[in-house]
């Protein structure tokens, strides 16, 4: 398994812009979820050989809470032309606000989704009274690195 460490984010007072088609999590969401979240994991650093079932099983585990208590209206899809292409699934783990889950659909990689459903994921904890996001990434994992830092998380120590 590679190396994982924890990174976080001070959340801005003001509300951030997002993308028209990023919109809230909506719980018929969760069965395009979970394939969405196999072919993102699907053959990178972050691929356990976990199969799509196990996958759709992740985002269950989630939604009802084995990761802490979700936070639905905080969680974020970007959705195009009916397909779910990314998502950001927030939880309430150690009393904090914390990203369980961000994933893209790799034919859709590099084109700032992820970044739009963070953006919007973090707006929405902002309004809500939330001043920090914590998250998990793995160090090998260098867009993931990167856009994160982009976002003004920093490595804990």
């Amino acid at each position: 398994m590679s190396k994982r460490a924890f990174m976080h984010a001070v959340l801005a007072t003001k509300t951030l812009e997002s993308a028209s088609d990023v919109r809230t999590f909506k719980p018929s969401d969760e069965p395009a979820l979970g394939c969405l979240m196999y072919l993102a994991y699907l053959d990178t650093v972050d691929f356990e050989g976990e199969t799509a079932d196990q996958a759709a099983e992740e985002v269950c585990k989630t939604i009802r809470g084995s990761y802490g208590s979700f936070m639905p209206d905080c969680s974020k899809v970007l959705e195009r032309a009916g397909a779910l292409l990314s998502a950001t699934l927030i939880t309430r783990f150690e009393e904090r606000a914390f990203v369980a889950f961000t994933f893209t659909d790799p034919a859709f990689a590099g084109q700032g989704l992820a970044r739009a459903c963070m953006l919007a994921a973090m707006s929405e904890l902002s309004t809500k009274g939330e001043r920090e996001l914590r998250l998990v990434v793995t160090l090998a994992n260098a867009p993931a690195v990167k856009l994160y830092a982009n976002l003004g998380f920093q490595f804990e120590q």
